[in-house]
């Protein structure tokens, strides 16, 4: 097997595409906080959040390296990737993120008010085809 040897562009045009796998890790990373911003999380359930992050970060990086690289994982590649994962985090992350949390009010209310909604008409529909007994009249005698 021979073995590729890159020119010193084409490195930097690996480097700066591994900066751009930083994109999608803090993404995913965002999702995460935002589930732990949500719901309330146990160390066990964080620290599985945490490793998958790892293993999808360590996936997209060996697939980035067999794609592009001719397979030859560098580690200016996962230095790219951290890079790129701090600059999103820096910039875009922060104003993601403060989004989500003004709107966090309304999405812990929407899942309540599908219920309501889902209960009301459940019971609408329910009462409709129950069978009321018939109502007697009664009469007064004057």
């Amino acid at each position: 097997m021979t073995e590729h040897i890159a020119s010193i562009s084409e490195q930097t045009r690996l480097f700066l595409g591994s900066c751009l796998l930083g994109l999608p890790i803090g993404i995913c990373l965002d999702c995460f906080r935002f589930l732990r911003m949500l719901l309330p999380h146990h160390k066990i359930a964080v620290f599985l959040e945490d490793a998958a992050l790892v293993l999808f970060s360590a996936l997209l990086l060996q697939s980035y390296a067999l794609m592009f690289a001719h397979g030859s994982l560098r580690g200016y590649f996962a230095l790219g990737a951290a890079l790129g994962l701090t600059l999103y985090l820096l910039t875009i992350g922060l104003v993601w993120i403060r989004i989500l949390r003004k709107f966090k009010d309304f999405f812990l209310a929407v899942p309540v008010s599908i219920c309501m909604i889902l209960k009301k008409s459940f019971r609408f529909f329910v009462g409709c085809y129950e069978k009321k007994p018939p109502r007697h009249k009664t009469t007064k005698k004057t």
